[in-house]
């Protein structure tokens, strides 16, 4: 029985004490309504509605509906749409998607009785996607039903996801029976299990699966006397294929004559193996906590090889030392230039840079992956409102005031409370202009960080700057508003006098990359970019980070100030890195430099962030929706220090060296010793369950600074993605462990074609974990492939 269904039991009344609270009455009730179903309506714009039978499956952790529109009892099970309790990221109620905020201009301005929906009575239902998110929204008939509805699935989805691992994959195992059983019997027979083993990417002799069948096999089907396994059988039949025998050798070096662990036996294995000191009291209660037999209730508790190998799964044995991923333990009293900050381009597009879809959902799934700076293209639109969009292409476009209130406010703090920079690209009228700092006054309030600059000498740290949200855009030099005069659009052009007009710097920091879009698609050869002026209210704004036009390092030296920040697009960052490598590390000590894609890659592909975060460039801005190697670099080295989006650089790129980091360093490197073990239910390509049985290798890469970039593979394993053994050691120094990172990519060798990613992942150098260790699996878009590991042993020495 898993955590989900005893706790719901324990809802419904098994409690040793009798006795229920309120609010567990509540819950329970909540529960069993939407278990029940009802009917919702299913949202795709304001003209577009559908009526579908919704419904959860608190033992199968699924949320789901049916497409015909009927009751469950009414309609086939293969027409129901289900999502894992798992995959849903959030429950919204109100309007807050862009659907539901595409229905709110709709409904503007009309009668309010001719208005058929309550903002009241919708929610929405996010699923975590590949490269984005999708989102289900949904109307209830009433704003209490609504309320039944957000509270039952966010308890659910909480309850959920804090199952432990061994529950996660045997769930993990019921979805890939359900998926099989085609009739939907409840049961799959020995061919049956077979074709289903070779879609998981196990392969086995036919007497050997035969043996472990009927061990396993209780039930007959009654229609033919056939041989089948139930759900919980086929669990227990594949639990017996999972043999680790290079866990079971690990375990008997420790356990006692009976193949049991005590409490001091695993005290040395982790004081032999991971160079640590646990007391006997906390190895007694590491066996509690993942021995599943009664074992851990004897009057001396022991360990199975079983509650072992559970260990080993857990969080605390993870490549990448689990407390860099839950806390923020760097020295945050930093100024703001001596950090990596973790920054997003054109964050509205989900999509490609020309016809992309603009969403608000963009900025809210940056935000929640610990984005700290995130860009917004600001352009004039109807009746008053600022824009958000690509300019100059035909990307979608949203509303400015949508983004603060659906996506800023809300999330902006929601998974670190350190600073978030929204980075203005300002292309709008005056009149707009005034509009934009009007909404980020009234929506933002006191988030907003408006102390003067003075004479500011260091940036303020990510520690006072904590629950704050600074403006990075121009700024007028003269610091107070005059009254506006500017009501015509040829004043926003032509009526500004000399004086004003010299008080912003050039448009030069604006990026470079809006090239128009004609009629049959393809880019014009010319761009005519107008001047516009900076509108006193946005400019009042802006403090800690006035974007400025570059002048070149010299002078950024003589006359910058530490709150003058410049964009580069990465081609022109190229050329610094390679003309003055010390000279731009200098720059960048001092000042925040902001760097971007170039304008021709229009698919929203990324740049290499690694050497720009070499020369010490904090803002290194990636499209998001990316799936390439630099998205996957970049997620690695910002999910340590508690996924806070912000990365304190190392020393010799905070302080001023003796040395050239264009030399090769005098001082004796690091050594990484990466022992490759084993694998476990590694994937086929794109976790599909067609094709052939995978012969999977490791390909082992090092990045970071020029002298310590290396790669490496091991041998293939034929026709084994179960439990393939590898056993191959590597060695090699690392002289700059603060800028390295170890990227381990499994792949599939094939004769007929490209060698295809089964899974990735990628870890700093400083946060690895030494020891016996599994490393989790991730796809191309960063999502974890449970339950796929590599099962691995790591030493560092000096």
């Amino acid at each position: 029985m898993d955590k989900i269904t005893s706790a719901f039991n324990w809802f419904r009344g098994d409690r040793t004490d009798g006795v229920k609270r309120s609010d567990e009455l509540e819950i329970e009730a909540i529960t069993k309504i939407i278990e029940r179903g009802a009917y919702l309506w299913k949202v795709r714009s304001y003209t577009r509605w559908f009526q579908r039978w919704f419904f959860v499956d608190v033992n199968g952790h699924q949320f789901g509906y049916h497409r015909s529109g009927l009751r469950r009892a009414m309609c086939v099970v293969k027409s129901r749409v289900l999502v894992d309790f798992s995959d849903i990221v959030d429950v919204r109620k109100g309007w807050r998607s862009d659907v539901f905020n595409q229905i709110a201009k709709e409904v503007e301005g009309k009668p309010r009785s001719s208005v058929d929906v309550d903002e009241n009575t919708c929610f929405t239902v996010v699923v975590g996607g590949s490269n984005r998110n999708r989102t289900f929204d949904l109307v209830a008939k009433t704003p209490e039903e609504c309320d039944t509805w957000v509270r039952g699935l966010k308890h659910l989805i909480h309850m959920s996801k804090t199952q432990e691992k061994s529950e996660q994959f045997d769930r993990w195992l019921m979805k890939m029976f359900r998926s099989a059983d085609d009739n939907k019997d409840g049961g799959l027979s020995f061919d049956e299990c077979l074709s289903l083993l070779k879609q998981m990417n196990v392969k086995l002799r036919k007497s050997y699966a035969r043996k472990l069948f009927n061990q396993a096999n209780s039930l007959t089907r009654s229609s033919d006397r056939e041989q089948v396994l139930d759900e919980n059988e086929f669990v227990a039949f594949y639990h017996l294929l999972m043999s680790r025998p290079e866990i079971n050798t690990l375990f008997s070096r420790y356990a006692d004559e009976d193949d049991e662990l005590s409490s001091e036996g695993l005290s040395q294995f982790f004081y032999r193996e991971l160079r640590c000191t646990k007391h006997a009291d906390d190895c007694l209660e590491l066996i509690r906590e993942y021995e599943p037999s009664d074992l851990k209730h004897k009057d001396e508790p022991k360990m199975s090889v079983i509650g072992f190998t559970n260990l080993l799964l857990s969080e605390e044995f993870q490549l990448c030392e689990s407390k860099h991923l839950a806390e923020v333990y760097q020295d945050m009293t930093q100024p703001l230039s001596h950090y990596f900050i973790a920054s997003s381009h054109n964050t509205y597009l989900t999509g490609n840079q020309l016809s992309g879809e603009s969403t608000v959902e963009g900025y809210i799934n940056a935000l929640t992956k610990g984005c700290r700076c995130v860009e917004l293209d600001c352009w004039d639109g109807p009746k008053g409102e600022p824009m958000v969009y690509h300019g100059f292409t035909l990307t979608t476009k949203i509303m400015f005031h949508d983004i603060l209130t659906d996506a800023i406010l809300p999330y902006a703090f929601k998974v670190s409370d350190y600073p978030v920079i929204l980075s203005l690209e300002v292309h709008c009228s005056a009149e707009q202009q005034a509009r934009m700092a009007h909404h980020l006054t009234t929506i933002l309030g006191e988030l907003l960080y408006l102390q003067p600059v003075d004479d500011l000498t260091q940036l303020p740290s990510p520690e006072q700057l904590k629950r704050k949200i600074i403006i990075k855009a121009k700024k007028l030099k003269t610091q107070l508003c005059k009254p506006m005069r500017m009501s015509k659009a040829e004043d926003i052009n032509d009526g500004q006098d000399d004086e004003e007009s010299s008080q912003s710097e050039p448009d030069s920091d604006n990026e470079a990359d809006e090239e128009p879009v004609q009629a049959d698609g393809t880019i014009s050869s010319t761009v005519v970019k107008k001047q516009v002026p900076v509108e006193c209210h946005l400019s009042d704004l802006v403090n800690i980070c006035q974007a400025v036009h570059f002048h070149g390092l010299h002078y950024s030296k003589m006359h910058g100030k530490c709150f003058h920040m410049s964009s580069f697009a990465e081609n022109k960052a190229k050329k610094l890195i390679s003309n003055d490598l010390d000279g731009f590390i200098d720059y960048n000590r001092r000042q925040l430099s902001r760097i971007y894609p170039g304008g021709k890659r229009a698919d929203s592909s990324n740049f290499n962030p690694i050497q720009f975060w070499n020369a010490g460039c904090q803002i290194v801005a990636l499209n998001y929706q990316g799936k390439e190697s630099p998205c996957f670099y970049n997620e690695a080295k910002f999910k340590t220090n508690g996924n806070c989006g912000y990365i304190l650089k190392p020393s010799y790129l905070r302080d001023q060296t003796s040395y050239s980091l264009n030399d090769r360093p005098a001082w004796s490197p690091k050594v990484l010793r990466l022992q490759l073990i084993s694998g476990q239910h590694i994937p086929k390509p794109d976790n599909s369950t067609d094709g052939e049985i995978v012969d999977p290798y490791i390909k082992v890469k090092v990045i970071g600074m020029e002298c310590d970039q290396r790669e490496f593979k091991t041998n293939d394993i034929h026709d084994n993605g179960l439990n393939p053994v590898w056993n191959e050691t590597f060695e090699f120094p690392v002289f700059y462990p603060d800028l390295a990172m170890l990227n381990l990519a499994v792949k599939d060798n094939s004769n007929t074609g490209v060698n295809e990613l089964l899974g990735a992942y990628a870890v700093p150098f400083t946060s690895l974990r030494e020891g016996y260790c599994h490393c989790p699996l991730l796809n191309e878009q960063r999502q974890p492939l449970s339950p796929a590991t590599l099962f691995m042993h790591v030493s560092i020495t000096e």
